[in-house]
């Protein structure tokens, strides 16, 4: 069923997939969906999707072909992009769109560069180019690869279709930030564009949440893109019901000024109840 709180601007919706087993027996705790996730809500766009998936060739490929048909502007990738066997997903990628797979020379040279750098501050380190380390620089072809300044896998670009771009990245998490908040940026201007995300709270002293209920449905209706949810939370002085309101976009003043309408009637209609609103705490993000 759609969900009434996502926001109109679907053409700059997103789908993460975080791929490895790893991940799925719960050897390895998934921290880049949900760091994903708060850097694309901060300029604004929306996160539809977020789904793990095994190391599993035929399944990548099945998941992101489906992907592709929901048509979100972005997909991005976790995983997957190493030298061994099971790090798979550029070719399940490359078979799952019928492209055949491609050395690529200038993910090559990176590749090899990197080892090169490891081997000259390392002490008894090979930097040969193995069938391994070369596995990282094939590609499918009509995509390209996107530099890695922390490790040896190149991420990948790759556009299936017209206004579907599919971004691939490594899982070590410090190599996906790097790219991401670097090498990646032209292809999420192109892509997400830039932005800004709000979020208010409103404190209210402890009681029924859902005498809230009514209320909130109120708020909601009378602007769908502003997401409405009450809460508890901890604070340092002590745990409160709140009512949270957020609201993302490409124009962060709009933002602001539709949050703001909402936070009024939200705030109407809270003290009609008999609520007190004890204080309000904010958090405003924007690139």
């Amino acid at each position: 069923m759609k969900n009434p709180h996502a926001p109109a601007n679907l053409d700059r919706s997103v789908e993460i997939f975080s791929i490895g087993n790893e991940l799925l027996v719960g050897q390895v705790l998934d921290t880049n969906t949900h760091w994903l996730i708060r850097s694309i809500t901060s300029v604004g766009a929306h996160v539809r999707r977020a789904t793990m998936i095994h190391d599993d060739y035929d399944e990548i490929g099945t998941e992101l072909r489906a992907a592709v048909a929901r048509r979100p502007r972005l997909i991005i990738t976790t995983g997957g992009l190493g030298p061994t066997d099971d790090d798979l997903t550029l070719r399940a990628i490359a078979a799952g769109f019928n492209r055949p797979l491609q050395l690529d020379m200038q993910a090559l040279m990176w590749v090899t560069e990197r080892y090169a750098h490891i081997a000259a501050i390392r002490p008894n380190f090979d930097a040969s180019m193995t069938e391994s380390r070369r596995k990282m620089a094939y590609f499918p072809a009509g995509s390209r690869p996107i530099y890695n300044p922390s490790g040896a896998a190149p991420a990948m670009v790759f556009e299936p279709i017209e206004g579907v771009t599919i971004v691939s990245l490594p899982g070590v998490p410090s190599e996906m930030k790097d790219i991401y908040t670097q090498s990646l940026q032209p292809v999420l201007a192109e892509t997400v564009g830039a932005g800004g995300y709000v979020e208010r709270s409103l404190v209210l002293q402890q009681g029924d949440e859902s005498r809230l209920a009514p209320a909130l449905i109120e708020v909601q209706s009378a602007n769908p893109s502003v997401y409405v949810k009450s809460r508890g939370q901890k604070f340092e002085d002590g745990h409160f019901l709140t009512v949270v309101l957020s609201h993302g976009g490409a124009n962060l003043e709009d933002v602001r000024s539709t949050v703001r309408a909402v936070e009024l009637l939200a705030i109407e209609r809270v003290t009609a109840l008999g609520y007190i609103v004890l204080r309000i705490v904010g958090d405003e993000v924007n690139q």
